[in-house]
């Protein structure tokens, strides 16, 4: 190796530490002496890569600093569905309605049981020793379910009248929910939450077991071949290494599963596929989710709104949050996240149109600023709202709500409010 090659790698060296300590200016320096060492050409490749470091760590301190403010806003909506939905359970036992049996995989058994799950702000537990129950603390609902944007805090110091109250401290007691005698209670809309035999799951030894489990629950009707977990985990391994790597996980996946000893078999491997051992019963809140979802729809077709709310009520309370949301390590399951949110999305603004057909203002507003907490961009909820506000007589609100629209759209995709937007708020706002 010659004298000028071991001068441009030091050279190589000292630029690529100045880059990551953010010093430009000395790299760029150091770039300008460079000239007696190397091309033109590289030179100007050397400059281009500092640059577009520079560009790359700005762009990965801005998404996780909006990494950060999604998950405080995701926290602080699952607390304020949580409200709203206490405060409508008085209504529903007023008007005679039985919440309907959940939807389970595996074999229905009789309506009592002697295991029961509680619904907690952190997924299932067995009642029993070691359970929790009981109220919960009073959470208090934020008006329009998220921290504003910097659009949002201009438009909310202007001098108009605030909106109407739409929160209020209110206890959320536990929510019973009775199951058959599922072997395995799986919630994964929130963060990862898993009881197998009574017994909660609260730590796992693996990441990789833990994201097989995750992948084969997703896939729970479809048994998955060895070689997609091989590749989906270990992508640039060997065969023979992945083969290895994949062996180890499920050994670890079965000892989480089988803390006690049982020797039961909840991952079983047939014909090529593993899959969640089908002789036994397991219960998904997706599973149930996605059903409900379906049963409310169904009743809203029929014309059955007083069905369709408690459906599509049971629903919302039964998404805690996005799929998998505490699994920073993986990215397979973003399309399934995004599908089931929108779902989620679907369910609030079903909520929000039939109170306001009912002419029930107050949770007509409640339910589509809950959809606008979980989607700041959500265009159907802010007309929902502007209508509300418009039957209200509240022609400021209306203005105000349109501003805010206006402004989530630009900060978060750069576009403007879609056409029936902007003919609603001027139609809304001519009648004055």
């Amino acid at each position: 190796m010659t004298a000028h090659s071991d001068e441009a790698l030091a050279v190589v060296a000292e630029l690529r530490r100045l880059v990551l300590d953010e010093k430009f200016e000395a790299a760029e320096r150091l770039l300008a002496g460079m000239h007696g060492i190397g091309s033109p050409t590289t030179i100007d490749t050397l400059r281009q890569l500092c640059v577009s470091g520079a560009e790359q760590l700005r762009i990965a301190s801005e998404l996780d600093a909006a990494a950060r403010a999604q998950r405080l806003i995701a926290r602080e909506v699952r607390r304020g569905i949580e409200t709203l939905l206490a405060s409508w359970e008085r209504h529903i036992r007023a008007a005679g309605e039985e919440t309907a049996t959940p939807v389970f995989l595996g074999q229905h058994g009789e309506s009592r049981r002697r295991r029961r799950w509680w619904v907690l702000g952190s997924g299932y537990a067995a009642s029993g020793a070691g359970a929790r129950a009981g109220p919960a603390e009073p959470v208090t609902l934020p008006v329009g379910g998220l921290e504003p944007t910097p659009a949002q805090q201009v438009a909310r110091a202007e001098a108009e009248p605030t909106a109407p109250p739409v929160s209020a401290v209110v206890p959320v007691p536990a929510q019973q929910v009775t199951q058959p005698e599922a072997e395995v209670a799986a919630s994964v809309l929130g963060p990862l939450d898993l009881t197998v035999a009574g017994h909660r799951i609260l730590r796992w030894n693996s990441l990789k077991a833990r994201t097989v489990f995750q992948y084969l629950i997703i896939q729970i009707d479809r048994p998955v071949r060895r070689e997609v977990l091989m590749d989906l985990m270990w992508p640039e391994h060997s065969a023979g290494s992945a083969r290895n790597n994949l062996n180890a996980a499920l050994y670890s996946l079965r000892n989480t599963l089988d803390q006690r000893g049982r020797k039961i078999q909840y991952i079983v491997y047939r014909d090529g596929c593993y899959l969640p051992n089908p002789e036994l019963m397991w219960w998904i809140d997706r599973t149930e989710f996605q059903t409900t979802i379906q049963q409310a729809e169904w009743a809203r077709r029929d014309g059955h709104s007083q069905e369709a709310i408690n459906t599509y009520m049971r629903a919302v309370r039964l998404y805690r949050g996005p799929l998998f949301e505490d699994d920073r390590e993986s990215d397979w399951y973003l399309p399934e996240q995004r599908r089931l949110k929108q779902l989620y999305l679907q369910a609030l603004e079903g909520l929000a149109k039939m109170h306001l057909d009912q002419r029930d203002l107050a949770a007509a507003v409640q339910f589509g600023q809950l959809a606008i907490g979980a989607d700041p961009c959500c265009e159907p909820a802010h007309r929902l709202l502007m209508r509300c506000y418009a039957l209200q007589q509240q022609q400021q609100l209306v203005s105000r709500q349109y501003r805010l629209c206006s402004a989530a759209l630009h900060d978060e995709l750069g576009v403007s409010p879609g056409t029936d937007t902007v003919e609603l708020f001027h139609s809304l706002t001519s009648r004055a």
